[in-house]
């Protein structure tokens, strides 16, 4: 019988993807994990352990999978930010071919639908932006800039804003798509209301389109 015809010709093959697999999972376990403890804890207070034992993983699987922390760290930050980022850069084509208020409309709606879905993402970036540190320039350089760039161009073409009254508008955007989703818990305690439920959301989205798009509005 020939080696293509052996019963255990395959095993190596199967039992390196099994490997992989595993290997699969427990970074998916460690990153999910991260992207919980490091939004509400931040990156100080987390010690390895404590990522170890929320992923339900064996000690010093971290230092295998991710080498130390910080590469943890920037794992969870491309995935919870990297995916805002994706997202929006996938629809800059459909950006393009509608009115420059249609797009700035849909840029506020899609920021809304996003953060009620990935609350972590702000209540991350409300860990990291107060302070300058290699995470907050990492999060900027790798992800916030080229989206923020091209949103700035699109508001000074739709809005006539200036720079500086690009800062004022930006900030306003980013905390009002997001505050609401990053305190569902005061939010239900406060108006006993979840504010991530569908119709929350649809109505927020609109209320701040209606807000935001008359900044700089001239008559």
């Amino acid at each position: 019988m020939s080696q293509a015809e052996s019963p255990t010709a395959n095993k190596p093959v199967k039992r390196t993807r099994r490997t992989q697999e595993r290997a699969e999972i427990t970074r998916a376990k460690l990153i999910d994990a991260g992207k919980i403890l490091f939004s509400e804890r931040g990156y100080d207070a987390v010690s390895v352990r404590d990522l170890e034992t929320a992923a339900g993983v064996k000690r010093n699987l971290l230092a295998y999978h991710f080498d130390d922390k910080d590469t943890l760290w920037k794992a969870c930050a491309d995935s919870i930010v990297g995916l805002m980022s994706k997202e929006f850069n996938q629809r800059l084509d459909i950006l393009r071919e509608i009115s420059g208020r249609e797009a700035l409309a849909f840029i506020v709606r899609f920021y809304v639908y996003f953060h009620a879905h990935h609350p972590e993402l702000s209540r991350l970036m409300s860990r990291e932006a107060t302070r300058h540190s290699w995470r907050s320039q990492y999060l900027i350089d790798t992800h916030i800039r080229p989206s923020t760039v091209a949103m700035e161009k699109l508001v000074h073409e739709t809005r006539g804003l200036d720079r500086k009254a690009f800062i004022h508008w930006y900030y306003i955007m980013v905390s009002s798509t997001s505050t609401i989703f990053s305190f569902a818990a005061e939010c239900e305690e406060l108006f006993g209301v979840d504010p991530c439920e569908e119709s929350m959301v649809e109505a927020h989205a609109e209320m701040l389109v209606s807000m935001l798009l008359e900044v700089g509005k001239t008559e």
